[in-house]
C-alpha cells in the first residue's frame, strides 16, 4: 500500500486496528504524530521510556506497559530521535509479549538505511513468527532523501 507518506500510513493503521478502551504500546520520545493520532483513535498510550545514555527500554518496564487491552506495539526503528537501532534480541522480546498479549507490531522503520558504524537494522517482519503480526512502514521521502 503506498501513502502519502509514512505519518499517513501510521494513521491509516493505528485507527484500522484502535479503538476506545484499546492500548497501544510505544516508545518514549516518540515522533509526536504517535500521540495525536492515538488519541483521535480512542486508544490509551503506554509509553516505556528509552534511558540514556544507550537509549535502550527497560525489560520490566516493557512488560508492566502491556496489558489484555493492549491492541498495537508501535515500534520505531532506528528510532528517531534518539537514534537507537533496537537489535535482534530487544526485538524478539518485543515479539514475544505482542504474540503474548495478541498485540499487531506496527513498526515505524523510516530511517531503515540509516545504520551506520556496523549496526545492523533488523526488520521485525523477519523475526520467527513475527511476519504474519507484523505492518512494516517505510518510506521513499527518508530512503531517497526528498522529504
Amino acid at each position: 500500500l503506498i501513502t502519502t507518506g509514512a505519518t499517513e500510513a501510521i494513521a491509516s493503521a493505528v485507527l484500522a486496528l484502535c479503538g476506545p478502551g484499546d492500548e497501544v504500546v510505544t516508545f518514549q520520545p516518540y515522533y509526536d504524530s504517535y500521540a495525536a493520532t492515538i488519541a483521535l483513535s480512542g486508544a490509551t498510550l503506554r509509553a516505556v521510556p528509552l534511558r540514556p545514555p544507550t537509549f535502550t527500554f527497560d525489560p520490566d518496564e516493557l512488560r508492566a506497559a502491556f496489558s489484555p487491552r493492549t491492541r498495537v506495539v508501535l515500534v520505531n526503528t532506528p528510532h528517531n530521535p534518539t537514534g537507537t537501532v533496537l537489535g535482534r534480541e530487544q526485538l524478539t522480546y518485543i515479539g514475544q509479549l505482542a504474540t503474548e498479549f495478541d498485540a499487531v507490531v506496527v513498526t515505524d522503520e523510516v530511517y531503515e538505511h540509516m545504520a551506520y558504524d556496523g549496526i545492523e537494522h533488523v526488520p521485525m517482519a523477519t523475526l520467527p513468527g513475527l511476519a504474519e503480526r507484523t505492518l512494516t512502514i517505510s518510506s521513499a521521502g527518508k530512503t531517497f532523501s526528498f522529504t
